[in-house]
């Protein structure tokens, strides 16, 4: 036991000879300037940030002597363009434009398509021919209805139409009725296609053609809308 102890007292004393060399042979201010060159922290950069968008664009002055860019005016400022519309009757629209034109306006005319609501279609399907629709019609004619009138379109071959509604309760009332008599009576929104008008003008505002689209709007219920100028 006391062989280990004296093992354990002279490595102890070896290594502190050592350190004492150490300290000796390299100086204190020698390990801190070394230890200085080792940044603190290291900057940080977003995996999807590149090297040139983390640097801030350089700053450019003007001089007076680089040439100067033109740029586009306001749309505010543009002029504006007109149109007026819609006109129902191809007729009409042509009237409009012919004293438009008298009066010294230039006036371009063109067309679209829309689909008008009719309204809510009340009827009667499934009969297979022509026959079977009349017997239909006079059953409910013996019950008190004579409202009617066999229709042939796509889809609905031999339909017995009971009446087209502009008004939805309306049409809901006729179909209650009718479906009281025990009959499967089927609703169904109806349009059609119609072509309106359209009248396109640049024509700054004065007292004569401010006047020519009020009467126009007055007799014919057309809107005046303003534009941006193609």
């Amino acid at each position: 036991m006391r062989g280990i102890m004296k093992v354990f007292f002279f490595l102890l004393l070896l290594s502190n000879l050592l350190f004492a060399l150490f300290q000796w042979l390299v100086p204190y201010e020698q390990l801190l300037t070394a230890g200085a060159s080792i940044p603190a922290a290291e900057q940080l950069q977003l995996l999807n940030e590149t090297e040139a968008e983390r640097k801030p664009e350089p700053v450019q002055v003007a001089t007076g002597d680089e040439p100067k860019v033109a740029t586009a005016a306001p749309l505010a400022d543009a002029p504006l363009c007109y149109t007026l519309g819609p006109f129902k009757q191809q007729q009409v629209m042509q009237e409009a434009v012919n004293e438009f034109r008298q009066s010294g306006i230039e006036i371009d005319s063109r067309s679209s398509v829309e689909k008008e609501y009719l309204g809510m279609m009340v009827y009667i399907d499934g009969h297979a021919n022509r026959q079977q629709a009349l017997a239909t019609s006079q059953a409910l004619t013996s019950r008190g209805v004579r409202e009617f009138i066999i229709v042939n379109e796509p889809g609905k071959n031999n339909a017995l139409s009971l009446g087209v509604f502009s008004l939805k309760k309306n049409a809901d009332r006729r179909r209650q009725r009718i479906s009281a008599l025990g009959y499967e009576v089927k609703t169904e929104a109806r349009y059609r296609n119609r072509t309106i008008y359209w009248l396109d003008y640049a024509q700054s505002e004065n007292q004569a053609l401010g006047a020519l689209v009020e009467r126009l709007r007055q007799s014919l219920g057309i809107s005046r809308i303003a534009r941006q100028c193609a």
